[in-house]
C-alpha cells in the first residue's frame, strides 16, 4: 500500500488507517480519521519521535515485545 492509498480510504470514510511498513517521511496528512503507523522495522525509543506528528494517532512498536528480556521458569506440582 501507499500514502495515496491511504488517502484515498481515509476520503471514502475509513475510520482507521493502518500504514505498515511505511518510512517516516511519507506518512500522510489525511484531514480525519484515526491514523496508526505499524511500520515492522526502525521504530525503537530513539526513533519514535520522527513518526510521531498532528496526524498520527497511534504508533505501533514490535520493539518493545521482541526486545524484552527472557524468563526462565519452571513449576512443580
Amino acid at each position: 500500500s501507499s500514502a495515496d492509498e491511504a488517502l484515498v480510504a481515509v476520503g471514502a470514510g475509513a475510520d482507521t488507517v493502518l500504514l505498515d511498513n511505511l518510512a517516516c517521511q511519507v506518512i500522510p496528512r489525511t484531514g480525519g480519521g484515526l491514523i496508526m503507523v505499524g511500520p515492522r522495522w526502525g521504530v525503537v525509543l530513539g526513533t519514535l519521535p520522527q513518526f510521531m506528528g498532528p496526524y498520527t494517532d497511534a504508533v505501533s512498536m514490535e520493539y518493545l515485545p521482541l526486545s524484552a528480556p527472557t524468563l526462565d521458569f519452571a513449576l512443580q506440582v
